[in-house]
Protein backbone atom coordinates (compact mmCIF):
# COMPACT_ATOMS: atom_id res chain seq x y z
CA UNK A 1 0.00 0.00 0.00
CA UNK A 2 2.85 2.36 0.87
CA UNK A 3 4.44 1.76 -2.54
CA UNK A 4 1.11 2.49 -4.25
CA UNK A 5 0.88 5.85 -2.48
CA UNK A 6 4.39 6.78 -3.50
CA UNK A 7 3.54 5.83 -7.09
CA UNK A 8 0.40 8.00 -7.13
CA UNK A 9 2.19 10.94 -5.55
CA UNK A 10 4.91 10.65 -8.19
CA UNK A 11 2.35 10.58 -11.00
CA UNK A 12 0.48 13.54 -9.61
CA UNK A 13 3.48 15.74 -9.04
CA UNK A 14 4.05 15.37 -12.77
CA UNK A 15 0.44 15.89 -13.82
CA UNK A 16 -0.29 18.72 -11.42
CA UNK A 17 2.93 20.66 -11.40
CA UNK A 18 2.05 24.36 -11.83
CA UNK A 19 3.30 24.52 -15.41
CA UNK A 20 0.87 21.78 -16.40
CA UNK A 21 -2.30 23.00 -14.71
CA UNK A 22 -5.00 23.36 -17.34
CA UNK A 23 -8.07 25.52 -17.37
CA UNK A 24 -11.07 23.69 -15.96
CA UNK A 25 -13.70 22.92 -18.52
CA UNK A 26 -16.94 21.12 -17.83
CA UNK A 27 -19.51 19.89 -20.28
CA UNK A 28 -23.20 19.96 -19.47
CA UNK A 29 -23.35 16.37 -18.18
CA UNK A 30 -19.81 16.16 -16.76
CA UNK A 31 -19.86 14.95 -13.15
CA UNK A 32 -17.73 16.75 -10.57
CA UNK A 33 -15.79 14.08 -8.68
CA UNK A 34 -13.89 16.38 -6.31
CA UNK A 35 -13.41 20.09 -5.70
CA UNK A 36 -10.77 22.12 -3.86
CA UNK A 37 -11.61 25.81 -3.80
CA UNK A 38 -12.40 26.75 -7.39
CA UNK A 39 -10.51 23.78 -8.85
CA UNK A 40 -12.75 20.93 -9.98
CA UNK A 41 -11.93 17.37 -10.91
CA UNK A 42 -14.51 16.25 -13.43
CA UNK A 43 -15.06 12.76 -14.78
CA UNK A 44 -13.84 13.82 -18.21
CA UNK A 45 -10.65 15.35 -16.75
CA UNK A 46 -9.99 12.21 -14.75
CA UNK A 47 -10.42 10.15 -17.93
CA UNK A 48 -7.92 12.40 -19.74
CA UNK A 49 -5.43 12.04 -16.90
CA UNK A 50 -5.71 8.26 -16.97
CA UNK A 51 -5.16 8.36 -20.75
CA UNK A 52 -1.77 10.01 -20.10
CA UNK A 53 -0.56 7.08 -18.00
CA UNK A 54 1.23 3.92 -19.19
CA UNK A 55 -1.16 1.37 -20.77
CA UNK A 56 -0.81 -1.19 -17.97
CA UNK A 57 -1.64 1.44 -15.36
CA UNK A 58 -4.65 2.57 -17.40
CA UNK A 59 -6.04 -0.97 -17.37
CA UNK A 60 -5.56 -1.27 -13.60
CA UNK A 61 -7.24 2.06 -12.87
CA UNK A 62 -10.23 1.45 -15.12
CA UNK A 63 -10.82 -1.98 -13.58
CA UNK A 64 -10.22 -1.07 -9.94
CA UNK A 65 -12.52 1.47 -8.27
CA UNK A 66 -10.36 1.47 -5.12
CA UNK A 67 -7.30 2.58 -7.09
CA UNK A 68 -9.36 5.18 -8.91
CA UNK A 69 -10.56 6.52 -5.54
CA UNK A 70 -6.94 6.67 -4.38
CA UNK A 71 -6.11 8.66 -7.51
CA UNK A 72 -8.87 11.15 -6.72
CA UNK A 73 -7.59 11.47 -3.14
CA UNK A 74 -4.11 12.25 -4.49
CA UNK A 75 -5.62 14.94 -6.71
CA UNK A 76 -7.26 16.51 -3.64
CA UNK A 77 -4.02 16.45 -1.64
CA UNK A 78 -1.98 17.98 -4.46
CA UNK A 79 -4.52 20.70 -5.10
CA UNK A 80 -4.72 21.59 -1.42
CA UNK A 81 -0.98 22.26 -1.55
CA UNK A 82 -1.35 24.14 -4.85
CA UNK A 83 -4.04 26.38 -3.34
CA UNK A 84 -1.82 27.19 -0.35
CA UNK A 85 1.17 27.81 -2.65
CA UNK A 86 -0.88 30.27 -4.70
CA UNK A 87 -2.13 31.98 -1.53
CA UNK A 88 1.51 32.27 -0.47
CA UNK A 89 2.30 33.78 -3.90
CA UNK A 90 4.88 31.07 -4.60
CA UNK A 91 3.95 31.38 -8.28
CA UNK A 92 5.32 34.95 -8.28
CA UNK A 93 8.82 33.84 -7.25
CA UNK A 94 11.15 34.46 -10.26
CA UNK A 95 12.71 31.00 -10.08
CA UNK A 96 9.32 29.31 -9.83
CA UNK A 97 8.02 31.41 -12.71
CA UNK A 98 11.00 30.34 -14.81
CA UNK A 99 10.41 26.66 -14.01
CA UNK A 100 6.71 26.97 -14.86
CA UNK A 101 7.55 28.69 -18.11
CA UNK A 102 10.12 26.07 -19.09
CA UNK A 103 7.73 23.22 -18.26
CA UNK A 104 4.99 24.86 -20.32
CA UNK A 105 7.40 25.17 -23.25
CA UNK A 106 8.42 21.54 -22.93
CA UNK A 107 4.82 20.34 -23.00
CA UNK A 108 4.02 22.51 -26.03
CA UNK A 109 7.10 21.30 -27.91
CA UNK A 110 6.37 17.62 -27.16
CA UNK A 111 2.73 18.00 -28.21
CA UNK A 112 3.62 19.86 -31.42
CA UNK A 113 6.29 17.35 -32.40
CA UNK A 114 3.93 14.46 -31.72
CA UNK A 115 1.25 16.07 -33.88
CA UNK A 116 3.26 17.52 -36.77
CA UNK A 117 6.71 15.95 -36.87
CA UNK A 118 6.64 12.31 -35.74
CA UNK A 119 5.89 10.27 -38.79
CA UNK A 120 2.83 8.08 -38.89
CA UNK A 121 3.84 6.60 -42.24
CA UNK A 122 5.02 3.03 -41.65
CA UNK A 123 8.53 2.00 -42.65
CA UNK A 124 8.18 -0.45 -45.53
CA UNK A 125 9.69 -3.93 -45.60
CA UNK A 126 11.68 -2.85 -48.65
CA UNK A 127 13.28 0.04 -46.73
CA UNK A 128 14.19 -2.30 -43.87
CA UNK A 129 15.68 -4.89 -46.22
CA UNK A 130 17.63 -2.22 -48.09
CA UNK A 131 19.14 -0.86 -44.87
CA UNK A 132 20.08 -4.40 -43.80
CA UNK A 133 21.91 -5.03 -47.06
CA UNK A 134 23.76 -1.69 -47.03
CA UNK A 135 24.75 -1.84 -43.35
CA UNK A 136 25.36 -5.55 -42.91
CA UNK A 137 28.42 -5.02 -40.71
CA UNK A 138 26.19 -3.54 -37.99
CA UNK A 139 24.55 -6.91 -37.53
CA UNK A 140 27.64 -9.08 -37.48
CA UNK A 141 28.18 -10.74 -34.14
CA UNK A 142 31.74 -11.70 -33.27
CA UNK A 143 32.91 -14.98 -31.78
CA UNK A 144 31.35 -15.75 -28.40
CA UNK A 145 32.14 -18.14 -25.59
CA UNK A 146 29.99 -19.41 -22.75
CA UNK A 147 32.04 -19.85 -19.60
CA UNK A 148 32.00 -20.45 -15.87
CA UNK A 149 34.58 -19.01 -13.53
CA UNK A 150 35.77 -19.25 -9.96
CA UNK A 151 37.16 -16.06 -8.44
CA UNK A 152 39.43 -15.71 -5.43
CA UNK A 153 39.57 -12.00 -4.76
CA UNK A 154 42.81 -10.11 -4.10
CA UNK A 155 42.52 -6.44 -3.15
CA UNK A 156 44.81 -3.98 -4.88
CA UNK A 157 46.29 -3.02 -1.49
CA UNK A 158 46.66 -6.60 -0.26
CA UNK A 159 49.86 -7.54 1.52
CA UNK A 160 52.34 -10.00 0.05
CA UNK A 161 51.11 -12.59 2.55
CA UNK A 162 47.46 -12.11 1.46
CA UNK A 163 48.42 -12.37 -2.21
CA UNK A 164 50.30 -15.59 -1.57
CA UNK A 165 47.37 -16.99 0.39
CA UNK A 166 44.96 -16.24 -2.50
CA UNK A 167 47.35 -17.88 -5.00
CA UNK A 168 47.55 -21.01 -2.86
CA UNK A 169 43.76 -21.08 -2.57
CA UNK A 170 43.20 -20.95 -6.34
CA UNK A 171 45.86 -23.65 -6.71
CA UNK A 172 44.04 -25.87 -4.20
CA UNK A 173 40.77 -25.46 -6.14
CA UNK A 174 42.58 -26.31 -9.38
CA UNK A 175 43.90 -29.54 -7.85
CA UNK A 176 40.38 -30.54 -6.76
CA UNK A 177 39.15 -29.93 -10.30
CA UNK A 178 41.91 -32.17 -11.68
CA UNK A 179 40.69 -34.92 -9.35
CA UNK A 180 37.29 -34.77 -11.01
CA UNK A 181 35.19 -32.55 -8.75
CA UNK A 182 32.43 -30.52 -10.39
CA UNK A 183 33.38 -27.03 -11.48
CA UNK A 184 29.87 -25.75 -10.63
CA UNK A 185 29.99 -27.25 -7.13
CA UNK A 186 33.41 -25.78 -6.41
CA UNK A 187 32.26 -22.38 -7.74
CA UNK A 188 29.30 -22.41 -5.35
CA UNK A 189 31.60 -23.35 -2.50
CA UNK A 190 34.64 -21.17 -3.14
CA UNK A 191 33.97 -18.40 -5.69
CA UNK A 192 33.92 -14.83 -4.39
CA UNK A 193 31.96 -13.42 -7.34
CA UNK A 194 28.45 -12.81 -5.92
CA UNK A 195 26.96 -12.34 -9.38
CA UNK A 196 27.79 -15.85 -10.63
CA UNK A 197 28.58 -17.90 -7.53
CA UNK A 198 25.06 -19.25 -7.03
CA UNK A 199 24.84 -20.15 -10.73
CA UNK A 200 27.87 -22.41 -10.52
CA UNK A 201 30.05 -19.58 -11.80
CA UNK A 202 28.16 -19.36 -15.12
CA UNK A 203 28.66 -16.02 -16.90
CA UNK A 204 26.61 -16.90 -19.98
CA UNK A 205 27.82 -16.01 -23.47
CA UNK A 206 30.12 -13.01 -23.98
CA UNK A 207 32.05 -11.48 -26.86
CA UNK A 208 35.47 -9.87 -26.98
CA UNK A 209 35.53 -6.48 -25.30
CA UNK A 210 33.05 -7.38 -22.56
CA UNK A 211 35.55 -8.71 -20.02
CA UNK A 212 38.87 -7.45 -18.69
CA UNK A 213 41.72 -8.21 -21.10
CA UNK A 214 43.51 -11.01 -19.20
CA UNK A 215 40.26 -12.83 -18.46
CA UNK A 216 39.08 -12.45 -22.06
CA UNK A 217 42.35 -13.72 -23.56
CA UNK A 218 42.30 -16.82 -21.35
CA UNK A 219 38.64 -17.57 -22.05
CA UNK A 220 39.01 -17.36 -25.83
CA UNK A 221 42.23 -19.41 -25.71
CA UNK A 222 40.45 -22.26 -23.88
CA UNK A 223 38.54 -24.94 -25.79
CA UNK A 224 35.00 -26.02 -24.85
CA UNK A 225 35.07 -28.61 -22.08
CA UNK A 226 38.47 -27.44 -20.81
CA UNK A 227 39.52 -25.28 -17.86
CA UNK A 228 42.16 -22.57 -18.06
CA UNK A 229 45.19 -22.38 -15.76
CA UNK A 230 44.84 -19.79 -12.96
CA UNK A 231 44.52 -16.30 -14.46
CA UNK A 232 45.29 -13.11 -12.54
CA UNK A 233 43.36 -9.88 -13.18
CA UNK A 234 42.71 -6.71 -11.19
CA UNK A 235 39.92 -8.62 -9.40
CA UNK A 236 42.10 -11.48 -8.22
CA UNK A 237 42.68 -15.06 -9.37
CA UNK A 238 40.31 -16.87 -11.75
CA UNK A 239 39.78 -20.36 -13.05
CA UNK A 240 37.76 -20.31 -16.29
CA UNK A 241 35.86 -23.30 -17.63
CA UNK A 242 34.58 -22.89 -21.20
CA UNK A 243 31.25 -24.56 -21.92
CA UNK A 244 30.59 -23.57 -25.52
CA UNK A 245 31.87 -21.44 -28.37
CA UNK A 246 29.93 -19.69 -31.14
CA UNK A 247 31.56 -18.72 -34.40
CA UNK A 248 31.09 -15.19 -35.79
CA UNK A 249 27.76 -14.80 -37.56
CA UNK A 250 25.48 -12.23 -39.12
CA UNK A 251 22.14 -11.85 -37.37
CA UNK A 252 19.29 -12.74 -39.74
CA UNK A 253 17.00 -9.99 -41.00
CA UNK A 254 13.95 -11.24 -39.13
CA UNK A 255 15.80 -10.87 -35.81
CA UNK A 256 16.81 -7.25 -36.39
CA UNK A 257 13.92 -5.89 -38.49
CA UNK A 258 12.27 -4.17 -35.50
CA UNK A 259 15.57 -2.59 -34.51
CA UNK A 260 16.04 -1.30 -38.08
CA UNK A 261 12.47 0.00 -38.21
CA UNK A 262 12.97 1.96 -34.97
CA UNK A 263 16.24 3.40 -36.26
CA UNK A 264 14.74 4.47 -39.61
CA UNK A 265 11.75 6.09 -37.90
CA UNK A 266 14.09 8.02 -35.60
CA UNK A 267 16.18 9.20 -38.58
CA UNK A 268 13.08 10.23 -40.50
CA UNK A 269 11.75 12.19 -37.51
CA UNK A 270 15.13 13.83 -36.92
CA UNK A 271 15.31 14.98 -40.54
CA UNK A 272 11.73 16.27 -40.38
CA UNK A 273 12.55 18.21 -37.20
CA UNK A 274 15.65 19.76 -38.79
CA UNK A 275 13.55 20.82 -41.78
CA UNK A 276 10.91 22.31 -39.47
CA UNK A 277 13.51 24.31 -37.51
CA UNK A 278 14.97 25.61 -40.76
CA UNK A 279 11.53 26.75 -41.95
CA UNK A 280 10.70 28.36 -38.59
CA UNK A 281 13.93 30.36 -38.68
CA UNK A 282 12.65 31.91 -41.90
CA UNK A 283 9.22 32.54 -40.38
CA UNK A 284 10.25 34.06 -37.04
CA UNK A 285 13.13 36.51 -36.49
CA UNK A 286 15.99 35.04 -34.46
CA UNK A 287 18.77 36.99 -32.77
CA UNK A 288 21.55 35.31 -30.79
CA UNK A 289 24.18 37.40 -28.99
Amino acid sequence: MFKNKLFFVGIFFVLFSPGLLMAETQSHNDDILAQVGDSKLTSSRLAMMIDLMPPQIQVMLRANDKMKKELINRWVEINLIVQEALADKIDEDPVVMLKMDEMRNRVLVEAFISKHVETQTPISKEEIASYYEKHGSEFERGEQVEAQHILVRVDANASAEEKQKAQKRIGMIQERLKKGESFASLAKQFSEDPGSKDKGGNLGYFSRGQMVKGFEDAAFATQPGETSPPVQTSFGWHLIHVLDRKAPEKQPLDQVSKEIETKLKAERNENALKQLISELKEKYPVTVK
